[in-house]
């Protein structure tokens, strides 16, 4: 594997700040934007590519002569050819493997597990994804239960039901994709090139991750990254280390439940959980959805309703700069008799609360700090999961009452309370 860097981009949305400074080059905090990024990427020992355009020579060579242990080889184009365009050059290398990363990100990665997971997979892409606060002007994705790509939606949205799988701007490349690529002509990789090899079958795969990533090319984002560089958000972004998370049950505390309905409609969202969301996103917290979804085993809903359901919420909340690490629902319910039930999710599972492996999974899955973590729910089988866990539970609305647990009116009012 090798690093390719694309830092030709024209900064458009930047030039407020930038003035006579490439974009890549713009400082936030005490270093520049590629400074942060050649820091983490040194480690990797590996060539880097810097792909950019003539126009900033004086800039490329600067950075040359201030990383001299770095190995770079530099292409600088005289026009223009786009996030895939300008890939093309790279195919006259001997390397089978690279990581391509846009020149207006922050990160904290392990790039090596990205890597494995790329190398498992047997992938001739594999995209970098993650939620984030910014649906609307990002690219989407759906994937199936296997990780691998099924849609892409291009920037801007429309529709509703895609949920906040977003594009990051970093991908692994298998070098045989390059020969799709047209010499000497302007294309864009997400517009052009995804959808194009989406059509062709070829391998695509999206590594979904809670690790840090930033697009900073707008002032406001900037800003708000160089908060971020001080707090644990950033410092343990990387999925080696620990993060505390809030685990959210889904009816009655994010959205209105309703007893005597079978299944609770996620868009009816309670006033307040949005701002509760945000709240947690920006303490710190992963923000963990663990809810009992007995409705698919009952035969009331199919599992295509509930995850279009939960595409629309993660949707929702992302217009409003909020959003949710993870999803996990358990399908199954113990109980026989309901006219249409589905035979094989008529059993008992760990997943279901009051047991906890929804927690358990989550755990593994984003390396979370259980010592520092909560539960935030409305129910006896909240608690009970939250108890079998290790983590403290607080208990919104009046559902359960329980001498010595405090109840909270709702779910802004608990995240207030975590300090």
């Amino acid at each position: 594997m090798e690093i390719a860097i694309l830092i030709g981009g024209k900064g458009s949305r930047v030039k407020k700040i930038s003035k006579s400074t490439p974009k890549a080059f713009l400082k936030v905090g005490k270093y520049s934007i590629i400074d942060h990024q050649l820091k983490q990427l040194s480690k990797l020992k590996k060539r880097i590519f810097l792909i950019s355009n003539n126009k900033i020579s004086k800039f490329n060579n600067e950075l040359r002569n201030k990383y001299k242990d770095i190995d770079f080889k530099i292409f600088e184009e005289s026009e223009p050819l786009g996030t895939g365009g300008c890939l093309k050059p790279l195919q006259d290398y001997k390397h089978n493997n690279y990581l391509l990363i846009m020149g207006d990100l922050i990160f904290n990665i392990d790039f090596k597990k990205f890597y494995s997971f790329h190398k498992r997979n047997k992938s001739d892409i594999t995209l970098l994804v993650h939620p984030n606060d910014h649906p609307y002007d990002s690219d989407l994705i759906e994937i199936n239960q296997e990780n691998q790509l099924i849609k892409f939606h291009n920037k801007p949205h429309k529709k509703s039901d895609i949920g906040n799988l977003s594009s990051s701007g970093i991908f692994l490349i298998n070098k045989k994709i390059l020969k799709f690529i047209k010499p000497n002509k302007f294309q864009d990789l997400s517009k052009n090139i995804l959808p194009m090899l989406l059509r062709k079958k070829i391998k695509i795969f999206a590594y979904n991750t809670r690790e840090y990533v930033k697009d900073v090319g707008t002032p406001k984002r900037i800003n708000l990254v160089k908060k971020h560089m001080k707090t644990k958000k950033f410092i343990n972004g990387n999925i080696n280390k620990k993060l505390p998370a809030i685990f959210l049950d889904r009816d009655g505390v994010i959205n209105k439940e309703y007893l005597n309905k079978h299944y609770q409609n996620p868009a009816e969202i309670i006033k307040g959980s949005i701002s509760a969301v945000k709240k947690i996103n920006e303490k710190g917290f992963l923000s963990v959805i663990v809810t009992n979804q007995p409705a698919i085993a009952k035969g009331i809903i199919t599992h295509d309703k509930l995850k279009t359901d939960h595409k629309k919420l993660e949707y929702q909340f992302g217009l409003k700069g909020a959003y949710f690490d993870r999803i996990y629902f358990c399908p199954y319910h113990p109980e026989k008799g309901f006219k249409g039930e589905i035979k094989n999710l008529k059993k008992k599972s760990t997943w279901r609360k009051p047991d906890n492996g929804m927690f358990l999974q989550a755990i593994k899955d984003l390396n979370i700090d259980i010592k520092k973590s909560y539960m935030i729910g409305n129910s006896d089988v909240d608690y009970y999961a939250a108890k079998k866990t290790g983590i403290k539970c607080l208990v919104v609305g009046k559902k359960f009452m329980l001498k010595g647990v405090k109840n909270y009116k709702n779910l802004f009012s608990a995240v207030k309370s975590i300090t």
